[in-house]
C-alpha cells in the first residue's frame, strides 16, 4: 500500500503545532527524520539533524525571555510537501511579539519531516533577541 504523503505532510505540520503549543519536546522530536534540514529563515545557518533541532530550534525558543504559540492559518498539502501560513504569537524580552511566516514542510517516504523552510522577516525590535546566525553554511552538533 502506498503511503499518502500529502496527508502525511499535512499531519506533520499539525503535529508540529500541537506538540509545540503543548511544549511536548519528546513528541515533537519524533516527527523529525534523523537528517532533517531546517532553515528558519532561509539565509541563516541551516540546522541539520534531529539533535541540532533539539538544541537550536526547541531549547533556544523556550527560554525565560522567549515563548511562542503557533497558529496555522492555512495549510495546503501537495505531493510530499505542505505549505503553511503560520501565525507565531509570543513574548520576547518581556514584550508581546507576533510574526507571520510562510513555511514549506517536506516528509520522507516514512512520513517523517526531512526539510523545513520557514520564511519570515524578523521584526527589528526583537531581532537581537532571536540569536539568528547569517554566516553561510550548515550546522550540526558534531561541527563544533
Amino acid at each position: 500500500m502506498t503511503k499518502d504523503l500529502a496527508a502525511a505532510a499535512r499531519e506533520a505540520v499539525l503535529a508540529h503545532v500541537r506538540h509545540w503549543n503543548n511544549q511536548d519536546k519528546d513528541s515533537w522530536l519524533k516527527i523529525l527524520a534523523d537528517d532533517v534540514r531546517y532553515e528558519d529563515p532561509p539565509g541563516t545557518v541551516a540546522g541539520i539533524g534531529r539533535d541540532v533541532m533539539s538544541v537550536q530550534a526547541w531549547d533556544k525558543s523556550f527560554t525565560p525571555d522567549k515563548t511562542w504559540i503557533l497558529e496555522p492559518l492555512l495549510v495546503i498539502a501537495c505531493g510530499r510537501e505542505a505549505q503553511v501560513h503560520m501565525r507565531n504569537h509570543g513574548s520576547v524580552a518581556g514584550k508581546p511579539a507576533w510574526v507571520d511566516s510562510i513555511e514549506l514542510w517536506r516528509v520522507n517516504d516514512e512520513g517523517l519531516v526531512d526539510s523545513v523552510r520557514a520564511f519570515w522577516e524578523p521584526p527589528a525590535e526583537i531581532r537581537s533577541h532571536l540569536g539568528l546566525s547569517t554566516w553561510e553554511g550548515a550546522t550540526a552538533l558534531d561541527d563544533k
